[in-house]
């Protein structure tokens, strides 16, 4: 593998510049209306919840020169760094006041070298379309559920994505990282270079003090049986439905996704309910045959409004299914829970939810996870048997603070049953938790005093112990 000097051959270390001149697009608020400015702003951001900060300049930069300029200037007039891939932060986390944007737009190209199982990405780049590209040659990468979510903050919270279950988190399919330091300096991390920038990269998030402009991924063989298994039920069956999932999540193999989503709408026209939907990713026909008896196992089968058996799909078929849930031009409060807590301790909980739930495309997700014993050492380190997610929906700002904070304020009240928070369905602007072991945290702000003393790169939004759960 080349070094980042030779693959990007114009190395800008050191320049400091009193007027920030680059090749890409400049947005300036002096320059711009502010409903322009606006504008340009929103066009970063999935979630269309009203802006509460603002940052100072917007930069889209072209080329890695672009971003090394952008970095030594900021630096230089002291003002704060922020980051935006694809702009699936539900926290909007790159808007910050006082800071600069880098906007990563056109960061957005990859190559897959097929023999080697390996590509090199941008971090703009649509993990969809890379996902889709890797198949075509006969290989596979966790990219994540939406459409739409770009590989570079995806990637860096840690990645929870299709076949995650078998094929690990995304950053674990991380081999290397080309960064942009806090001192404009461009290095290239990896297990053996720059090792504290790549343990640092893999879960940190928003965290991470660098600006990653391309990520060396492994890629996987194309699982040989792809398919997807969905029942629904009626509201009034929710506990023998979580009762059974919780019975069952020791034991779902890995090659499925064992998902069940609570919304007032199933299949996206009926009433109330709950849709047990399972993507499954198989090796061998073993493997699926296994995991089909599994998953017909729910005692309460017959009661289900609508049953499909298991059926081949593809990834095309699974995106739609997704995207309908989380629809553009709206906002969204999101917030999680990891969790080991019993069923019937849980049990309370969903009940309430299933009381409360406000109207479709507001939905929970539950997730049978249960992780492997054994992780790589990296940032990364947060997860439990169970995830819960909220994505309380709606179209329009001018709600009730009550309706706007479905999400967060159910989540309070299950607080004390959580291991921590995932740092990718998080609305730390809003309530912050544990997202990261102790021993991890003290690790990654070491290295972060090390590696940005001046703390050029913004954080995020809170942390756990800035604001109680």
């Amino acid at each position: 593998m080349p070094p980042p000097d030779e693959r990007y051959p114009q190395s800008l270390k050191g320049t400091t510049m009193s007027e920030l001149k680059i090749k890409g697009n400049l947005f300036d608020p002096a320059k711009l209306t502010p409903a322009a400015y606006d504008k340009a702003l929103m066009s970063t951001l999935f979630n269309q919840r009203t802006l509460t900060q603002k940052p100072d300049l917007m930069v889209q930069p072209k080329d890695v020169e672009d971003v090394i300029a952008t970095v030594n200037y900021a630096r230089s007039i002291g003002k704060k760094v922020s980051i935006c891939s694809g702009g699936h932060s539900w926290s909007s986390n790159h808007m910050r006041n006082d800071s600069i944007l880098l906007d990563m737009h056109y960061f957005n190209t990859f190559e897959i070298n097929r023999e080697a199982q390996t590509a090199v990405a941008g971090p703009a780049t649509d993990g969809g379309d890379l996902l889709k590209a890797a198949m075509e040659q006969g290989l596979f990468f966790p990219v994540g559920h939406c459409k739409g979510v770009a590989i570079g903050g995806y990637l860096l919270q840690g990645g929870f994505g299709w076949n995650g279950r078998k094929l690990g988190m995304g950053c674990e399919n991380v081999l290397g990282l080309d960064i942009v330091t806090a001192e404009g300096e461009l290095l290239h991390a990896s297990e053996t270079e720059n090792s504290d920038l790549y343990w640092s990269a893999r879960g940190s998030g928003a965290g991470f003090f660098g600006v990653v402009v391309a990520y060396h991924l492994k890629l996987h063989p194309k699982p040989k049986y792809i398919r997807t298994m969905m029942h629904f039920y009626k509201m009034e069956h929710l506990e023998g439905v979580y009762r059974w999932a919780a019975e069952i999540g020791p034991d779902i193999p890995a090659a499925a996704e064992f998902q069940i989503l609570m919304t007032q709408k199933t299949a996206l026209f009926m009433g109330p309910g709950l849709e047990v939907m399972t993507p499954i990713f198989a090796d061998s026909r073993d493997e699926l045959e296994e995991t089909k008896k599994i998953l017909n196992s729910c005692p309460i089968r017959n009661k289900a409004f609508l049953r499909l058996p298991c059926l081949p799909s593809n990834m095309s078929l699974f995106y739609r299914g997704v995207m309908a849930h989380y629809p553009h031009d709206h906002c969204y409060d999101v917030d999680n829970i990891w969790t080991s807590a019993s069923i019937d301790e849980l049990m309370p909980h969903l009940k309430e939810m299933g009381r409360t739930i406000p109207a479709a495309p507001t939905h929970m997700l539950w997730l049978n996870w249960y992780p492997p014993k054994n992780r790589p050492d990296m940032a990364f380190s947060m997860e439990d048997n169970i995830y819960i997610a909220l994505y309380n929906i709606y179209k329009g700002d001018n709600h009730s603070a009550e309706r706007k904070l479905w999400a967060t304020n159910t989540v309070r009240k299950m607080a004390h049953l959580s291991s921590g928070l995932q740092l990718a369905d998080e609305n730390l602007n809003h309530r912050t938790g544990k997202f990261m072991a102790d021993e991890n945290m003290a690790k990654l702000r070491t290295i972060r005093e090390a590696r940005d003393p001046g703390a050029l790169f913004n954080e995020w939004h809170s942390k756990p112990e800035m604001v109680k759960a």
